[in-house]
């Protein structure tokens, strides 16, 4: 196996095996939409970050980055491949992954990209197994479900609606609650910026972000919001509404106002034409992990690998492999 340069000679067999693996995962997620094209890896040639593997004359596998991040998951640059950035044959994965990666975090510590990110398919357990030994660990996660009602026991008493933009300064305030939340154990996520009602009531008219809300007792006990906008190209199909954002207040937790919301929220989306609705969310926040994952189905693991920073203070350290 030879491991080289991604180029644009190699854009469509890499193309046919990217879309091989979405395939791959349909199978196990059957709300995933049918997608006829993924996006254009035309881009990942020219930016020279990309390898190739090369097996009897074949192309096996890739694996491609986004230009690099400042401050990715820290103080560092960091470097992110997007789900259809990669790709590998069935035979062998976890071994082209392998060499793959080798490679290709060799191209990126010369620049002290020390964030390296990947989004992988949630069933594809050879690709995972090589990116776990190689040193990552689950950040978020991809789910998706089909729009309609939720079966099981919700709450009653409560009524729901969308919000308005004299609801923007409780959202602001239930959003930052949100925000002190992730940034405790075991999530430690920085919360820097405080959500201002401002911002809420222009997301609110402009339409681009519209809130929903649980009301108890004339009170908003719980919202979610959701957006056009996703995180990959599935998320991204037009058969297809996410939620970007979602909160309760701690003291009505248990009483199943969260799921009486999100099941009248599903039967409006579906009202509305959308067939699916996708959510990610941060997997080590466990309380998070455990609602979502009742009611979606998670298609992407994205993970992540933080390099140790005193790889950069020594000038007599070479990246290249030695043997």
């Amino acid at each position: 196996m030879q491991i080289v340069d991604f180029t644009l000679a190699h854009v469509e067999q890499a193309g046919h095996i990217a879309m091989q693996n979405y395939e791959a995962e349909r199978k196990f997620v059957s709300a995933l939409p049918v997608v006829e094209k993924l996006p254009d890896l035309a881009d990942f040639a020219t930016n020279k970050l990309g390898v190739t593997a090369i097996d009897g004359g074949e192309l096996v596998g890739f694996l491609c980055w986004r230009s690099p991040i400042d401050n990715l998951f820290g103080t560092s640059k960091g470097m992110w491949s997007p789900l259809h950035a990669h790709g590998a044959i069935k035979k062998g994965c976890a071994n082209i992954y392998d060499r793959l990666y080798q490679a290709a975090a060799e191209k990126l510590m010369p620049e002290h990209v020390l964030s390296h990110g990947i989004s992988l398919y949630e069933h594809d357990k050879d690709a995972k197994l090589s990116f776990l030994q190689n040193g990552f660990g689950s950040r978020c996660v991809d789910a998706i479900r089909s729009t309609g009602p939720i079966i099981g026991p919700v709450g009653g008493g409560l009524t729901f609606r969308q919000a308005m933009q004299d609801d923007a300064e409780v959202l602001a305030d239930m959003s930052n609650m949100l925000g002190w939340h992730l940034s405790g154990s075991p999530m430690f996520m920085p919360f820097t910026n405080l959500t201002a009602a401002y911002d809420i009531a222009k997301d609110i008219e402009s339409g681009d972000i519209e809130y929903f809300v649980a009301v108890e007792n004339k009170k908003i006990v719980s919202y979610y919001c959701i957006q056009k906008d996703g995180e990959n190209f599935a998320s991204n199909d037009a058969s297809v509404i996410n939620i970007c954002g979602a909160y309760a207040l701690p003291e009505t937790r248990g009483k199943g106002i969260s799921v009486a919301l999100l099941s009248w929220l599903m039967n409006l989306l579906r009202e509305r034409g959308y067939l699916r609705c996708g959510v990610d969310f941060e997997c080590f926040n466990y309380t998070a992990r455990r609602f979502w994952l009742k009611y979606f189905t998670a298609y992407s693991d994205s993970v992540v690998r933080r390099i140790d920073e005193r790889i950069c203070l020594s000038n007599t350290v070479s990246y290249t492999n030695r043997g």
